[in-house]
């Protein structure tokens, strides 16, 4: 690989002026950055600088060595310039007030010490609109907290509502009586790619300004389509702060997630060297739901499926109690919505709101954008003949039967 050689007085000066350039029909003069340095400038010499080991090694390693400082030089003046970007709408939550989770028994069953406790101190949150709304993770609230103040970039602290909770994003909303705030750039969920860089910061360590763990992004539409992977530092101290590209562009919401639907034990996955945030697209569609001062909820069919592997390949002449290979047979009779639609017990669901599912994570990863409330078409195959019914998702407590009344 050739690697041209790169000349570092190329790079502008650090009080030098951003130049002008013209944009759009009407030619209107615009910075090219908002910070002292340029991206591009910074990150051609990292290239560059990044060639440099391979091709010392040709004719020894004095040339190579002697880069590693330099290249990791450039490194950090990018991601400050990307910390730059951003930090002005990166907000300090503290909390007052409230109670520790409730205690779970052990497995072996004795004693109910908890097996999480919520340590005291600051969390982040990021300005969502500069009316005064911000975004952070419900995970800073679970002791639910009776006063929740937030101190913006500039030094000044108002005292916070919290208008809702997004249960299955591990989302919340806040809001304070303020006007201009800075509001920050957004990359879009379809410009991110594996391997671009993402860089977490919060407040969670108390200092004046918000710690930076640097990392790739590692995945997208992880956690069935929830969120984004990284291999950056997520953990409760930047839970609720940004992660963002190196351009200040905010990337998705650190939050905690794993495999069941616990916030608590999602949070103890923090020292398993992945971590993940909400992407800007599911955050903007939960946004304007949460201003209504709901919270929201999973969204639940109503429905056992057969989840055995399908045989491709089957004929139908075989038993029918193989696993369909288009779809997923409801296996026991429907309840709640899907009952109510006229589903039954033999159905096969081939599709939801259009998209084919032919196995259990397709299916997770179309409900796992929805929450209980929101409509669903569901296709549906009976006797050869497919059918479409359309239902509404509830939640959980929903499914819940009451307690029986005792006799007196």
């Amino acid at each position: 690989m050739k690697c041209a050689p790169v000349n570092s007085t190329e790079l502008p000066h650090k009080h030098s002026e951003v130049p002008l350039r013209r944009h759009g029909r009407h030619g209107r003069a615009t910075r090219c950055a908002s910070t002292p340095q340029s991206f591009r400038s910074t990150l051609a010499v990292i290239t560059a600088l990044a060639c440099i080991p391979s091709l010392a090694a040709q004719d020894g390693d004095a040339v190579g060595t002697g880069s590693q400082p330099l290249l990791r030089q450039h490194q950090q003046q990018v991601f400050r310039a990307a910390l730059r970007a951003v930090r002005p709408s990166i907000v300090r939550i503290d909390t007052i007030g409230g109670a520790q989770p409730v205690g779970r028994a052990s497995p072996a069953g004795g004693g109910g010490a908890p097996v999480f406790r919520q340590a005291d101190g600051p969390t982040t949150g990021l300005i969502w609109s500069a009316d005064g709304y911000i975004i952070t993770s419900s995970f800073n609230f679970i002791r639910d907290p009776s006063i929740i103040t937030v101190t913006l970039h500039d030094g000044r602290r108002f005292v916070a509502k919290l208008i809702a909770r997004d249960r299955p994003a591990r989302l919340a909303l806040l809001k304070i009586e303020a006007r201009g705030l800075p509001v920050p750039r957004l990359l879009a969920r379809e410009q991110l790619r594996p391997g671009q860089w993402a860089l977490a910061a919060g407040c969670g360590h108390g200092s004046d300004s918000p710690a930076v763990s640097v990392g790739i992004v590692s995945a997208v539409d992880r956690m069935s389509g929830l969120a984004v992977q990284t291999d950056a530092k997520v953990s409760p101290a930047n839970y609720g702060g940004p992660l963002f590209d190196l351009e200040g562009r905010v990337i998705g919401v650190c939050v905690p997630m794993g495999p069941g639907e616990d916030e608590i034990a999602d949070a103890q996955w923090y020292d398993s060297g992945i971590g993940f945030a909400v992407d800007t697209d599911l955050v903007r569609s939960r946004v304007q739901r949460l201003k209504h001062g709901r919270d929201l909820q999973r969204g639940l069919m109503g429905v056992s499926l057969d989840t055995r592997a399908p045989v491709v390949g089957l004929t139908p002449k075989d038993p029918v109690d193989q696993p369909p290979t288009d779809g997923m047979r409801i296996d026991a009779e429907p309840r709640g919505p899907a009952a109510d639609a006229g589903l039954r017990a033999g159905d096969v669901i081939t599709r939801l709101d259009g998209i084919p599912v032919t196995r259990l994570p397709d299916l997770r990863r179309v409900l796992a954008r929805k929450v209980a409330g929101d409509p669903l078409a569901v296709t549906y195959r009976r006797s050869q003949k497919v059918r479409t019914a359309t239902l509404t998702l509830v939640s959980a407590e929903a499914f819940r039967k009451p307690a029986a009344t005792q006799p007196k």
